[in-house]
């Protein structure tokens, strides 16, 4: 691999910072009034909407949960692939302060970034039949980013 090659970021990458980007500003476009709040009162009255109705609570509790596999499996790939402990906490913190949507993306794309530069044979893409799964989700992303920036409160 050549030195200008490493630099750079290829498309899976690009993809990852990109859902990044989308991550954060489908969740932050609704942040801003409870931020006004105050720390403490937004806080309060952000976590009682999120289990104001069955649904909410359903998805609450499953990004949740979800997270909490994420961090576990998170912290090992890291340690193993050599990331450093100041970017995994980073991503963490990130993942609490800012948005989830936001951090993990980035950790994937610094994750394929550390293996495709410094364990080639380990490398996986998806192929054929993935992309029409990634397209569904990423549409599907991009659907929900595009409603919570046209309802900013």
């Amino acid at each position: 691999m050549t030195q200008d090659a490493a630099r750079g970021l290829v498309p899976t990458e690009w993809l990852l910072v990109a859902l990044g980007v989308v991550g954060l500003a489908g969740t932050w476009a609704q942040v801003f009034d409870y931020l006004a709040l105050g720390f403490l009162p937004g806080n309060v009255q952000f976590w009682k909407e999120t289990v104001a109705t069955p649904a909410s609570t359903f998805i609450t509790v499953d990004v949740l949960v979800l997270a909490a596999a994420l961090f576990i499996w998170m912290f090992g790939e890291g340690r193993r692939l050599g990331i450093g402990a100041g970017w995994l906490w980073g991503y963490y913190l990130a993942s609490l302060l800012v948005a989830i949507s936001f951090a993990l993306p980035l950790f994937l794309a610094h994750r394929h970034r550390q293996i495709r530069l410094h364990r080639p044979a380990e490398i996986g893409a998806p192929a054929g039949a993935d992309w029409i799964a990634i397209g569904l989700a990423v549409l599907i992303a991009l659907v929900a980013t595009a409603f919570s920036l046209r309802h900013v409160p």
